[in-house]
């Protein structure tokens, strides 16, 4: 147990800092201790293998949990290590337990992440082929590996090894193992901003937690009711915030009775409840309301042995309300007595700058209301230098993936129009050269003519043998101009020629999955949307084969609007949903003449311009109505719009109009020329309109309704 311990103390607020990373940092204070018990329950009853030895029970590993408690990592790691180095025969387990201590530390503790990664792929190794047997320290194992990918930014394989862990888990261990799992998944949801999902993924875990022994099940539950109500509470849904807060007040209550032994754990839950409650009514402009829940939070947390980290939180946001209100001598007398503490903590080595930077803003607002000039101007100072300094130091970057399919779409379309373009620059260059030296040799000649009439008829038949010869230069030119023209159309064939078996294998891999039963909806609908994009990509390479073999009448057939216009929302509301936008369809039902998978590389290139220059949590609409012959699409954004120096070369290929996305984005320049082309060769038009003075851009393509004879 002492090593559990002391590892949940290495470990507690790395965990804290990968679930809450999607929130702001007063919530995260506020989660701290709800986290921080419930992996403690997880290791030491649940997680703890039967067969494990207890081989760092030692004096010296008591010293060590004291570093850990003052927060002297690296003396107490010191003395792990000596821990380690007296035990005299070194089993499985306390070689992984040294590799999984260490590993903490140097991601958490230290931090060094990629000195962390190298310990997990030696726990890795030391697993291979012993997994079942031991299952427990398997899925710890993966658990960090995840936690690590997680914090890079590599949400795709962090997922990937949670959902790994889940399956192993569910396969070789009890239903209550999952529960951990089951939060990093939420916790990539917060990551994404995703709140009401990540709710489904807490309230997947909280089903799973029925089946932990009653402490684990209590601690697991009131923590996972407060993140759902924190999660609420950040998508602007106080109602079910508040719901959720006032239930986990009940359960709270409930497990006392049944849990005396960890009463002080559920009292400190109920002050955290009420904290949140208080924020909620604050926001709720229920100002009543809020300074009772407030006060209640403070007269808990504001004790000896409880959180009076949250404690200063609540009485930050009490002064606040008393400034809010004009209860100005009420305020002062509060801000006073929380900097009198705040600097007695920083004395102590402790870190406050968050509390600081609230406090400091609360005092410019207090000597505003006062009209005291002179102190809200240096309060004023001291939070800008405090909060500056505290964003830069909180800045994350954030790798973009770009849509696969719409990039090697624009790929393709980008090599041919470079071949020809090229092809054209050559021709053009060649014989200018040509025409340029044969004039300058027929001004030179003709000069000379002039000036020496003797030796004309030398001099006449020496230029024609030059002309002859260069003739016969410029003819071989064209002539490997021609080859070389060859040439690159046969690549571009092979490469479409090659790119048709991998897609015609996923698409056919796809439909074979497909026939199989007792798949989910949401399964089926990917599973769907893969095979009609592996459909459309086959045609892309028809179309390519058919471009350089002659053909330049494209393929029309009678296509049902809406359900295109359904398909591309649809293949692109993925990407939209990685920035926190959404998509609204506004579309009637028409049939109309086209070429179906080039309108559909019009429509999801406009979509995605929108999504690329949108920022997160703004709608997308996509509307389509008939207009006397014609029907009118419209993709309407809310994005940074199109500067006016840009706005008539938009369109051009190859356009120097390039900017970044609101998440950087990479431009290309070409989609809007080709969806020009498109568009151009159905007999149609495309345009944009600026929505100014308010943000964002329209672009409108008008297609003919034409009918078969």
């Amino acid at each position: 147990m002492k090593y559990k311990r002391a590892m949940r103390i290495i470990s507690k607020q790395y965990y804290t800092r990968q679930l809450l990373g999607g929130f702001s940092s007063v919530q995260r204070k506020c989660l701290f201790i709800f986290l921080a018990c419930f992996i403690f329950n997880f290791s030491c009853k649940r997680n703890k293998p039967q067969h494990f030895k207890p081989h760092f029970e030692r004096p010296i590993l008591i010293e060590a949990e004291n570093y850990f408690d003052v927060n002297e990592y690296a003396r107490g790691i010191r003395y792990f290590d000596s821990a380690y180095a007296v035990i005299p025969h070194k089993d499985f387990l306390d070689i992984w337990s040294h590799y999984i201590i260490k590993a903490q530390y140097f991601y958490w503790a230290k931090p060094e992440p990629h000195v962390a990664q190298l310990y997990v792929d030696s726990m890795l190794m030391l697993l291979k082929d012993h997994e079942q047997e031991y299952g427990t320290e398997y899925l710890r194992t993966l658990m960090l590996n995840g936690d690590i990918l997680m914090s890079e930014n590599k949400y795709g394989e962090a997922y990937k090894m949670f959902y790994d862990g889940s399956l192993f888990a569910k396969k070789n261990l009890d239903r209550c193992s999952s529960c951990e799992l089951i939060n990093r998944m939420g916790s990539l949801k917060i990551k994404q901003g995703d709140y009401l999902g990540a709710v489904a993924y807490f309230k997947k875990s909280m089903a799973a937690s029925t089946s932990c022994p009653l402490e684990s099940r209590a601690n697991s539950e009131t923590w996972i009711l407060n993140v759902i109500g924190v999660c609420y509470k950040s998508a602007h849904l106080p109602d079910s915030a508040v719901y959720y807060f006032k239930t986990n007040l009940d359960t709270a209550d409930r497990y006392l009775s049944l849990l005396p032994q960890q009463s002080k754990y559920l009292i400190a839950i109920k002050g955290f409840q009420y904290l949140h409650l208080g924020e909620v009514y604050i926001d709720s402009k229920d100002y009543m309301l809020a300074e009772v829940y407030l006060k209640k939070s403070i007269a808990i947390n504001n004790r000896p042995n409880y959180s009076q980290n949250a404690a200063k939180v609540a009485q930050l946001r009490l002064a606040g309300l008393y400034i809010k209100s004009s209860r100005l001598g009420e305020a002062n007398n509060l801000l006073k007595a929380i900097e009198k503490d705040l600097k007695r903590w920083q004395a102590e080595g402790r870190n406050m700058g968050e509390l600081m930077s609230n406090l400091l803003k609360l005092q410019w607002e207090y000597f505003d209301k006062i009209k005291n000039t002179h102190e809200a101007y240096n309060a004023f100072k001291r939070y800008k230098i405090l909060q500056d300094s505290t964003n830069s130091a909180n800045q994350l970057a954030e790798a973009v993936d770009l849509d696969e399919g719409l990039k090697r779409t624009a790929q393709q379309y980008k090599i041919q129009l470079l071949s020809k373009n090229n092809e054209l620059k050559t021709t053009y260059l060649s014989a200018i050269i040509v025409f340029s030296v044969l004039t300058l040799i027929i001004l030179v000649m003709a000069w000379y003519s002039l000036k020496r009439s003797r030796k004309n008829v030398h001099e006449l038949t020496g230029l024609n043998k030059l002309i002859s010869d260069y003739n016969m230069q410029m003819q071989s030119s064209l002539t490997a101009l021609e080859q070389s023209y060859e040439e690159n159309a046969n690549i571009i064939k092979i490469v479409a020629h090659d790119l048709r078996a991998p897609i015609g294998g996923i698409t056919i891999a796809v439909s074979k999955m497909l026939e199989k039963p007792n798949r989910s909806e949401n399964d089926q609908s990917m599973l769907r949307l893969i095979q009609a994009s592996g459909k459309d990509s086959l045609a892309l390479t028809s179309d390519l084969l058919k471009t350089h073999s002659g053909s330049k009448e494209i393929k029309k057939e009678p296509v049902a609007m809406y359900s295109l216009l359904t398909y591309c929302v649809s293949f692109m509301r993925l990407k939209a949903e990685e920035k926190g936008q959404t998509i609204e369809l506004d579309a009637g039902h028409f049939t109309a003449f086209v070429n179906r998978g080039n309108i559909w590389r019009v429509i999801c290139n406009l979509i995605a311009n929108a999504i690329k220059f949108s920022p997160p949590g703004t709608t997308i609409k996509v509307l389509m109505l008939k207009k006397e012959d014609n029907v009118l699409i419209t993709v309407d954004d809310c994005g940074i719009g199109i500067p006016d120096n840009m706005q008539d070369k938009i369109f051009d290929m190859f356009t120097e109009a390039k900017r970044r996305g609101t998440k950087g984005e990479q431009p290309f320049g070409i989609g809007l020329a080709i969806s020009k082309q498109i568009v151009e060769m159905h007999g149609g038009k495309i345009w944009f309109e600026d929505k100014k003075p308010i943000a964002g851009t329209m672009f409108h393509v008008e297609l003919p309704i034409q009918y078969l004879n």
